[in-house]
């Protein structure tokens, strides 16, 4: 496979040498070993709330009031734009009506305790991202600023070859689900945030580095971040396991 998928290895050479206190003994480009689970979600994104929708929220919750007519005078305004209000937020699932009397659903209540107006839409496709070495959740900056292969072979155009790295964690059958249950899963799925999810079976993908072996520790360049990425180094070690890879001899090799 011939593909300009990632940095020159000139390139990251020459970041290499610009971190102080840095003295690289050899550059090996691998590719760690990933998995990807694509899914179909109602998925939860974040809105700012209008002024009047999110005192009205307030007022149904805090102060009791459930009527149109109670609402308008509380607030000194004209039932009609309560009844406006109420039958917006009706329409995205935040209040119930039943005989004139409003009361919030479950996501009207997360929406006024989080400050923002949440709305769920049906149908989207995501892909979810774990790592080959513990399966853990990839972080949404890696997951969409990273390349993903869909097979372990890649030649840049300057003939720098990336090598394999065996993976060593099978992905559990409800590791999505487990995901959707972290209190940080915005942190792995990113703003739209999948609350109802149809997953399909895990495929395996890779994800091209350099391993910058160091006099001291060593340093992991990836894609998303520019310069050494710590969480890529984390994931390198952990499909590393207690013992060496078996890397690919690139000798001490400084430049391109």
């Amino acid at each position: 496979m011939t593909e300009a998928a990632h940095l020159p290895l000139r390139e990251v050479v020459r970041r290499v040498g610009a971190l102080p206190g840095v003295r690289p003994r050899r550059f090996v480009p691998l590719l760690l070993p990933m998995w990807a689970v694509e899914v179909v979600a109602t998925v939860r994104e974040a809105h700012a709330y209008d002024v009047f929708d999110r005192y009205l929220t307030r007022a149904v919750a805090e102060a009791g009031l459930s009527g149109v007519g109670e609402l308008a005078v509380f607030f000194g305004v004209e039932p009609v734009l309560v009844e406006r209000a109420a039958r917006f937020l009706e329409g995205i699932g935040h209040v119930r009506r039943d005989a004139g009397t409003i009361t919030l659903t479950a996501l009207g209540r997360r929406s006024m305790a989080d400050g923002r107006r949440y709305h769920l839409s049906p149908g989207r496709r995501l892909a979810l991202r774990f790592d080959g070495g513990a399966a853990e959740p990839v972080p949404w900056a890696h997951a969409v600023h990273a390349v993903w292969l869909g097979e372990p072979a890649l030649t840049l155009p300057d003939g720098t070859v990336f090598a394999p790295v065996p993976a060593r964690a099978t992905l559990a059958p409800d590791a999505v689900r487990h995901l959707l249950s972290r209190a940080d899963v915005a942190e792995f799925t990113g703003p739209a945030v999948p609350v109802e999810i149809e997953p399909s079976e895990p495929r395996a993908v890779w994800l091209p580095v350099y391993l910058v072996e160091c006099e001291d520790d060593p340093l992991v360049f990836g894609k998303a971040v520019d310069g050494p990425d710590p969480y890529l180094l984390q994931v390198y070690r952990r499909c590393a396991g207690e013992s060496d890879l078996n890397l690919p001899q690139c000798g001490d090799r400084h430049g391109p």
